[in-house]
């Protein structure tokens, strides 16, 4: 398996912050049926815990939610390993745009 890490910023507090993320998270099925399959979600205190399948790929993820971070740690299998940076750039991206604030966020 091929880990990924990356740190998100944001403003929210964990509280709101771990609010906006779990909601993402339970909607990826809805938004993205023909991409995301099997999505299984767990929630405890300020850590979010996903798995899905992708593209025929599953794909691992854990949340550290923090006042003003995100920690994200991912595994991808190694033979995904050529879409590794397209994977971290589209959970980052989401993540990212699901942490900016409220008004911002209405706006994009």
């Amino acid at each position: 398996m091929i880990e990924i890490e990356s740190s998100i910023q944001h403003s929210l507090g964990q509280e709101e912050a771990v609010e906006r993320v779990h909601q993402m998270v339970a909607s990826l099925s809805q938004r993205f049926p023909q991409q995301v399959h099997q999505v299984q979600l767990h929630l405890k205190d300020h850590r979010v815990d996903i798995s899905f399948a992708a593209y025929g790929y599953i794909v691992e993820w854990k949340a550290e939610i923090y006042d003003d971070s995100v920690l994200l740690l991912g595994k991808i299998p190694d033979s995904a390993n050529k879409f590794k940076s397209k994977i971290e750039q589209a959970i980052v991206a989401r993540v990212e745009a699901t942490l900016l604030p409220a008004q911002s966020q209405r706006a994009a």
